[in-house]
């Protein structure tokens, strides 16, 4: 165990000393800057963009401590379309909220919450077939991966509001704790539905941190900046996505499963500490009581009572129950009736909505809302199935099959620190977005070409371009939605849209999944009538896919088996590229708005 927490050390240093060293060229650029009197104090929309009447009131003042001079601005906006939020002034503070060492311990400690989780998703999904054959019962190996994915998706619009009343540090606790929990009690499971209950619980605790870690960014710094530090946190997520499949693979062979989840422990006490004593963010006003009281209790119970059973109806559809059976039906049909109950609430009752109507009257708010959900489908598919591709068309082992997605973390990395940079350099994101869709439906399309033979640089290359698209994406449509809204509304925009793109990539995996299940479901049983002196054989194959490559299937019966499962992944590919072309669609709509230079403030 001890040399699994030593292989570890490398890429935890890496990390984290990238982070501080980015955060430490920036600090001396700004100063640069400041000295230099060459930073712009308010960055007004160019001549073809002044559609609405904007008034800019200037406060010089100087700050207490001798450190020098703070511009505020006050931006009142007449209401444009895909600018502030709602009408409201938008306070523009020139500096960030954190400065020096604390910057750079705050951001590291984000970071490692964001490695640690990555790191968690990815394992899981490469190993969970290995946890499951320990409890012998293979048949519900995936909700092990679905049973975080649809509490983690739940979750994530709750987090956004409550750490507007509560508190940005008080949100991450309870996440992080709710992640630690979770852990402890995974690693102590001795049956597979308590696996998958505290995989749920440790899935409450995920999203939140995956939800916070943008939104505190937002906080601390301007759109400008904002940019390199998110392109070094996709980083971080490729890192994790390589790292988790040699590192998985090493668990399961050499020491027990449950050592995954232990691992969790160091890395979210280390940034635990650094969340509660560097990143001392500003506290909402109010009392305790008067906090509860701005809860949206009711909102909230009607919010869950319809996303809980629509994602449990989409994830048992066409796996384990047909999409046409009563119970998938009701449970689809129940939570789409309660969410819409939810959004009419939300529209006309609560002082403090989850998700504030005027969002979604804005037009790159709700166009970025779209394009994520799409985002979510398209850039997730290949992050499912070419695993599956690879085991059941190639033949890789479980754990050399994640492997195949290294070339998508690559693409996805290098695109994504480009475009930080250039969103930092110019203020620009429209055209990354553009670029990046297209990039990623091409990358899509050219799925449909793998097969048993496929060559290493064809697949090599293909998954590199989908990378290349999704990386260009990831942080720009983000960017969309936060430069159009107010301070106030940032965390509930961050948090819907990164709810949509959680629910995009479930239904897509649902949708895909049925599809290939279908295909194989028929040529696996006219197989049976053509060759029925091998349907045992043929059985053992529909129920685990790792079979075909066993020893005794004769090489006849075994082509004839990939050739249905290649179909299948094909067919698979195909239903993937309507989501691409709607994820292209939804982003020609988008305005430009400038990225500011100053911050917005998020919490009052």
């Amino acid at each position: 165990m001890h040399k699994v927490f030593l292989g570890l050390v490398p890429f935890s240093a890496l990390m984290v000393l990238s982070t501080i060293f980015i955060a430490h060229i920036d600090l001396l650029q700004r100063r640069k800057r400041t000295i230099n009197g060459s930073e712009s104090f308010v960055s007004f929309p160019s001549s073809d963009q002044r559609t609405h009447r904007t008034s800019a009131i200037v406060t010089h003042t100087t700050k207490a401590d001798g450190g020098g001079d703070c511009e505020i601005a006050k931006i009142e906006d007449a209401g444009a379309p895909g600018s502030v939020s709602d009408g409201s002034e938008t306070q523009l503070e020139h500096t960030s909220l954190l400065q020096g060492k604390r910057l750079y311990f705050a951001l590291a400690g984000l970071d490692a919450l964001l490695f640690i989780a990555a790191l968690d998703l990815t394992i899981i999904a490469t190993v969970y077939v290995e946890i499951a054959n320990s409890f012998n019962a293979l048949s519900r190996a995936e909700w092990t991966v679905t049973s975080y994915m649809l509490a983690s998706t739940a979750i994530q619009p709750l987090y956004g509001k409550f750490s507007d009343i509560l508190g940005r540090t008080e949100a991450v606790v309870v996440a992080v704790l709710l992640f630690v929990v979770g852990s402890v009690l995974c690693a102590l499971s001795h049956s597979m539905d308590a696996l998958i209950a505290s995989r749920a619980v440790q899935g409450l605790g995920g999203g939140g941190i995956m939800s916070l870690i943008f939104v505190i960014v937002a906080d601390v710094l301007s759109e400008r900046e904002r940019g390199k530090y998110i392109g070094v946190f996709t980083c971080t997520w490729g890192l994790a996505s390589a790292v988790a499949p040699i590192l998985g693979g090493f668990i399961v062979q050499r020491a027990d499963w449950r050592v995954i989840f232990w691992i969790n422990l160091p890395f979210c006490a280390i940034a635990l500490l650094l969340v509660l004593f560097v990143m001392r963010l500003p506290r909402p006003s109010g009392s305790i009581k008067e906090k509860a009281l701005k809860i949206d209790v009711l909102g909230t119970i009607l919010f869950l009572a319809g996303c809980v059973p629509l994602l449990l109806g989409l994830s048992w559809g066409g796996r384990e129950y047909s999409w046409t059976s009563p119970l998938v039906l009701g449970c689809v049909l129940a939570g789409a009736l309660a969410l819409a109950v939810f959004f009419l609430f939300e529209w006309w009752v609560p002082r403090e909505p989850i998700v504030p109507s005027r969002l979604l009257t804005i037009r790159n708010v709700a166009l970025s809302a779209v394009g994520h959900f799409f985002y979510g489908a398209a850039g997730y598919g290949p992050i499912v199935f070419v695993p599956q591709w690879a085991l059941m068309v190639r033949g890789a082992s479980s754990i050399s099959a994640g492997i195949h997605l290294l070339p998508f973390s690559v693409g996805s990395v290098i695109t994504s620190v480009l475009g930080g940079y250039i969103m930092t350099r110019t203020g620009r994101y429209r055209r990354l977005i553009i670029a990046g869709a297209v990039l990623l439906g091409i990358g899509n399309g050219l799925l449909i070409l793998l097969d048993r033979s496929s060559s290493t640089l064809l697949h090599t290359g293909v998954l590199f371009l989908c990378g290349l698209g999704a990386g260009a994406c990831i942080q720009p449509i983000m960017m969309a939605a936060q430069a159009a809204v107010s301070g106030h509304d940032m965390a509930a925009a961050t948090s819907l849209c990164a709810f949509l793109r959680s629910l995009g990539g479930i239904i897509c995996v649902a949708i895909l999944s049925s599809v290939m299940h279908s295909v194989i479901r028929t040529g696996l049983t006219r197989l049976v009538l053509a060759r029925p002196t091998f349907v045992f054989t043929i059985a053992r194959v529909a129920e685990n896919q790792s079979a075909i490559y066993a020893e005794g299937v004769p090489e006849e019966l075994r082509a004839r088996i990939i050739a249905i499962y290649t179909k299948a992944m094909r067919t698979a590919f195909y239903a993937l590229l309507p989501f691409s072309g709607l994820l292209v669609l939804s982003t020609l709509g988008l305005k430009h708005v400038d990225l500011q230079r100053q911050r917005k403030q998020t919490i009052r």
